[in-house]
């Protein structure tokens, strides 16, 4: 299915915000002028990756909350570690800790809690097994706690040495009432794979996009989307039939700085979704 463009850009502009990864070296120093910054950019939605024991960067979520409120934003999506770890094997449930995270970014407002990245010694096929089940546990405590829970991909998901991709691995054996697809968009087309291909494949499981441009050198390097080669706007037109909720911009190369890189994103990207 697609969409003419004003019925594209008026499905989008409600969830465009940033992964907070792109700022991480501004945010390490202030933090609360960084989501200043954010703020007076025009962004109004963020998604997190800094949660460590119960506070996002040293502000209990109560404390955060507040201060992206008076600022007129929120951190509707978060990334947050999910590994073997997660797993209480003595008493056969997710840990401690896992539930304590789950309890904080629901406090915090989050309604999409995201498995950003498997560690490459967890990749085995009997630890993805595992990792599976982990994932719907957490997904379905996610759930019970009012978020939706995730999983992110790279470009690893797409190498397929025993004649299956572990990306399809993932999906098909996670509940998709329990556990999405976030799709990052760069890592797809960096693994030489077509996003729109595995949109048709599980529609309506792909709940949000990674907005990240792909630079023309040997490289492939990120790039302030739109100066890359990435057709975000063929890849849009497929939005309603992805399932997709949340636009993320995140950058990890620029011409200048981070800042101003995510903000020429943000612009970039409203014209693209305003075509």
């Amino acid at each position: 299915m697609t969409l003419l463009p004003a019925e594209l850009y008026s499905l989008k502009a409600k969830h465009v915000g940033l992964q907070m990864w792109s700022v991480r070296d501004a945010t390490d120093k202030d933090p609360l002028g960084t989501i200043t910054r954010l703020a007076q950019m025009g962004y109004k939605e963020i998604e997190g990756f800094k949660y460590a024991d119960g506070k996002f960067y040293n502000w209990t979520p109560a404390e955060f909350k507040n201060q992206l409120h008076h600022l007129g934003l929120k951190m509707l999506s978060a990334h947050t570690a999910v590994n073997l770890q997660s797993w209480d094997q003595q008493h056969n449930m997710i840990t401690d800790a896992m539930k304590k995270c789950i309890d904080a970014h629901a406090e915090l407002g989050v309604k999409q809690l995201i498995c950003p990245h498997i560690a490459q010694e967890n990749r085995g096929p009997e630890d993805i097994k595992k990792l599976i089940d982990i994932l719907n546990h957490v997904g379905a405590a996610s759930k019970k706690a009012g978020m939706q829970f995730g999983y992110h991909n790279h470009d690893f998901e797409f190498v397929n040495p025993d004649g299956k991709f572990m990306m399809d691995r993932i999906l098909e054996g996670t509940d998709p009432d329990l556990v999405i697809w976030e799709m990052d968009l760069y890592w797809v087309v960096f693994a030489h794979e077509d996003p729109i291909a595995w949109i048709k494949k599980y529609p309506g499981r792909i709940k949000a996009f990674h907005v990240k441009d792909m630079a023309n050198t040997p490289a492939r390097e990120t790039i302030e989307v739109g100066d890359g080669t990435i057709d975000f706007a063929s890849i849009f037109r497929h939005s309603k039939e992805a399932g997709i909720k949340y636009y993320f911009v995140e950058l990890e190369n620029y011409k200048t700085n981070s800042l101003d890189g995510v903000d020429k994103c943000l612009r970039n990207l409203k014209e693209i979704l305003n075509k």
